[in-house]
């Protein structure tokens, strides 16, 4: 608490009762502080924000050192000036308090702004791709044409039917494209907020219907063109519902699949329906007409392709079965997560990767603002992990010992020629008449970069808060987000210049050094934290 408290002094102490002195601030017997707490709630609650970041003086004297005095505050730490201050925890309690609250708007903001946004950049996408294949296809169209005519004129017979065909071809892609700009605008028009995915690929089509993975269906839908294979899988999903023995129907059919299988009878859309889609049970063969006179025989798979079914088993295993579940996929090469042979963490991994990826399945949105709420949470608990490792590379850089270690070699040689050039007499007098140390030099106590450390990463936190936290609410949070890091990397060059008074070249050289590191330092502690945590929450 502050040495300028306001305490309301009582005579006896009320833990022990011993009897105590007008100028006594603690008890003399049991330690408890002279201070009565029977205060109305709004008192009592100005003296908790005052206990925790000292609002005396001490915040603003934090503050002005801070943004005024770049390396001050921990300068005069370091040499003991540390009462009229914000301790160092409690500073960065404070700051990083505030940046995460403002992360998680700024997040949630975003979220929320970013569906018509993200839908739009895909619209554009689409009409891109679009206005692409339509000029070329009209190039192709032009060439056609021109090759029909000359082949008319010819008595080529069989180059007569590869032209027509061709010029088919064309005028097929080309009705297509058009057929494309229509859902494009028909997705404008009815569609305003997020949709879970906006392609839905075959193989997760073959995927829910439970089709095995080496099946003859898989291959033949693959060669397919995109714009075909939408025909095709309906057309064998109509043939699969009519068989009850071997199929089941699916439950909890996403949005998405239940569009891509929904038809249009009639003109102008008047009539539309929508399969009660079936997939295959497990293991079991069903005869398809696959194309006009083809019948094909399709197998269910025996449990292992990875659709919602299969997902949703994971999440109901015990630990012995996703255990055995891991082991078979490493076998299979499906699975590539090796936690150094912890099963655990695998099996904690593969849990929550099934969680989140049925999450997005059911509701994109919730699903992104569960898990980026989750990265705020690894990014504070890797922020403790890094300053320390931070006060070390601090330590490295600016330690004499270790620069003593690594000049040794040059110094050692610099020794035996002053030794040599005095044996053969072209010195009278001796430079250097003791062996080196390999570790000499007075270096800093560990702790002493660790304050650096906390203070920085503070000073960062506020910086954040304040500038970027003001071009949110004035929307240009990029450009203050651009200009606060500007900034910070300038603040941090001149704090390093006034805590470790070296030369303004050398501390620049220093600085970039740092910064690479810190980069190396920041993903690996992240990608490390954030893998572990993930596997164990």
């Amino acid at each position: 608490m502050s040495e300028h408290k306001k305490r309301r002094k009582v005579e006896i102490c009320h833990n022990c009762h011993t009897i105590l002195k007008p100028e006594d601030n603690f008890c003399p017997n049991c330690g408890q502080e002279n201070h009565d707490l029977k205060v109305p709630v709004g008192h009592l609650i100005f003296e908790v924000v005052e206990g925790f970041t000292h609002l005396d003086t001490k915040l603003f004297n934090t503050l002005h050192a801070i943004f005024l005095h770049p390396g001050k505050i921990t300068k005069d730490f370091l040499e003991g000036r540390r009462g009229r201050y914000i301790p160092p925890i409690r500073l960065y309690f404070l700051a990083s308090f505030l940046f995460f609250l403002l992360l998680g708007f700024m997040i949630d903001t975003a979220i929320e702004k970013g569906q018509n946004g993200f839908f739009d950049g895909v619209i554009d996408g689409v009409s891109e791709s679009k206005s692409k294949g339509e000029k070329e296809s009209q190039k192709r169209l032009k060439k056609a044409k021109k090759a029909l005519k000359d082949i008319k004129s010819s008595a080529d017979t069989n180059g007569l039917y590869n032209a027509e065909q061709e010029l088919k071809d064309v005028r097929s892609d080309i009705k297509d494209l058009e057929d494309l700009d229509e859902q494009t605008k028909d997705i404008q028009k009815k569609t305003n907020g997020w949709i879970d995915f906006v392609d839905i690929d075959a193989d997760e089509i073959l995927d829910e219907m439970n089709i095995q993975n080496d099946d003859t269906l898989r291959k033949l839908i693959e060669k397919l063109p995109e714009n075909k294979q939408r025909q095709r899988l309906i057309a064998i999903q109509k043939q699969i519902v009519l068989d009850t023995v071997n199929t089941v129907e699916l439950s909890d059919v996403t949005n998405e699949m239940s569009q891509y299988f929904t038809e249009t009878i009639g003109t102008k859309s008047q009539l539309k329906y929508v399969l009660r889609l079936h997939s295959l049970k497990n293991n079991a063969l069903l005869k398809v007409q696959y194309f006009q006179d083809t019948i094909i025989t399709i197998k269910g798979s025996d449990g292992g392709v990875e659709n919602k079914a299969y997902k949703q088993r994971i999440l109901k295993m015990s630990d012995t079965e996703l255990d055995s579940l891991i082991t078979h996929r490493k076998k299979a090469g499906r699975e590539n997560n090796n936690f150094f042979g912890l099963i655990a963490l695998e099996r904690g991994f593969l849990r929550n990767v099934t969680h989140y990826e049925l999450a997005f399945e059911e509701d994109a949105e919730a699903a992104i603002q569960e898990i980026t709420h989750f990265g705020i949470g690894v990014f504070s608990l890797m922020m403790f992990i890094l300053m320390p490792i931070v006060a070390i590379l601090l330590k490295f850089l600016y330690s004499k010992r270790s620069h003593s270690f690594f000049t040794y070699p040059f110094r050692l040689l610099r020794y035996l020629l002053d030794f040599v050039l005095y044996l053969i007499s072209f010195r009278k007098i001796r430079r250097y008449q003791k062996i080196p140390n390999i570790l000499e030099g007075h270096t800093r106590y560990y702790y002493e970069h660790l304050i650096f450390s906390i203070h920085i990463h503070s000073v960062l936190f506020l910086m954040i808060v304040i500038f970027v936290g003001g071009g949110v609410f004035f929307g240009y949070w990029k450009e203050a987000l651009s200009a606060t890091m500007l900034g910070f990397f300038i603040y941090f060059i001149v704090a390093l210049k006034v805590v470790y008074r070296q030369r303004i070249i050398k501390t620049i050289f220093k600085s970039f050094i740092l910064f690479v590191l810190y980069i190396i330092s920041f993903f690996t502690i992240l990608s490390i934290t954030g893998a572990i945590k993930f596997a164990l929450s």
